[in-house]
C-alpha cells in the first residue's frame, strides 16, 4: 500500500476550499483547512478521504486542472511526479507497440483513470483493455477489464514497485514495471490473495510470454526500444 512518505498528497489553497464548499463538495461544518489540507474535524485532525465522485467534481470544476497530474489513491488525491523525455519515450513506444497488437481485440488507453472503487482511481502510464461493444461509452472501465497494466518509472520507481500490491489486490493478471534507468522490464503475473506470485526482471536480448496479451511472446527491446 502507498503511504505518504512515498506520495505527494494535493495540497490546497483558501479560494478552492471555499469553492468546495460553495460547490458542496465539502459539508459546511465538519472540516478544516490547516497548511493546505482539507482535515476532518474529529479532534484527531484526520485528512479527508476523498471519494471518485468528490475527484471527479473537483476537475469538472477546475480546481483539479487538466494540467495537473494526479491520481485517487486509497482516498487520497495524489500529485503524480513530474516525468523526463527517456519516460514519454518509453510510453510512446509502448503506445504503438500495443496498439498495433489487439486488431480490434482490446482497447489502449494512455494515462487515465482506471476507477477501483469509491477511494482508488489510479492513473497506469498504459492500460490495455478487453474490448467493450462501444468501448467504454456506456459504463466505466473497472480492472476487471484490464487485460495488462503498464507503468514506466523513473524517479517514481518506489511509488511504481508498490502499486504492485494495489494491481495485485484488484486481480489485474499482468504489470509490467518499466524501469528506464536500468532499461528493465519486471513482469509480474499470477495475483493471488493480494499479491503477484510469479515476479520476473528481463534485460535486453530477454523475452516473455504475456497472458495480457493472449500469449504472445514480447521482447525486452519492444518495450524499450533499440539499446
Amino acid at each position: 500500500m502507498l503511504t505518504s512518505a512515498d506520495t505527494s498528497r494535493r495540497l490546497f489553497n483558501v479560494d478552492e476550499f471555499l469553492r468546495m464548499g460553495e460547490l458542496g463538495i465539502l459539508p459546511e461544518t465538519g472540516v478544516e483547512l490547516i497548511y493546505g489540507e482539507v482535515l476532518e474535524k474529529n479532534g484527531r485532525g484526520t485528512p479527508r478521504r476523498w471519494t471518485y465522485d468528490d475527484y471527479v467534481r473537483l476537475g469538472e470544476a477546475g480546481i483539479l486542472s487538466e494540467e495537473e497530474r494526479t491520481e485517487l489513491i486509497n482516498g487520497e488525491i495524489v500529485e503524480i511526479t513530474p516525468v523526463g523525455h527517456q519516460h514519454i519515450y518509453v510510453v510512446d513506444l509502448l503506445t504503438d507497440f500495443l496498439s498495433a497488437w489487439p486488431h480490434g481485440r482490446a482497447i489502449v488507453r494512455v494515462q487515465s483513470p482506471l476507477r477501483f472503487n469509491d477511494l482508488e482511481a489510479p492513473q497506469p502510464d498504459l492500460v490495455l483493455l478487453r474490448m467493450h461493444e462501444d468501448r467504454y461509452r456506456s459504463r466505466q472501465a473497472g480492472p476487471w477489464d484490464a487485460l495488462l497494466v503498464v507503468e514506466v518509472a523513473d524517479s517514481s520507481l518506489a511509488r511504481d514497485r508498490q502499486k504492485a500490491v494495489q494491481y495485485a489486490r484488484a486481480a489485474i493478471a499482468e504489470y509490467w514495471l518499466v524501469d528506464v534507468g536500468r532499461s528493465t522490464v519486471v513482469v509480474h503475473v499470477d495475483p493471488v490473495g493480494g499479491e503477484y506470485t510469479n515476479v520476473r526482471e528481463y534485460r535486453r536480448g530477454e523475452s516473455w510470454t504475456s497472458p495480457g496479451m493472449d500469449g504472445r511472446e514480447v521482447r525486452t527491446e519492444e518495450v524499450l526500444g533499440p539499446a
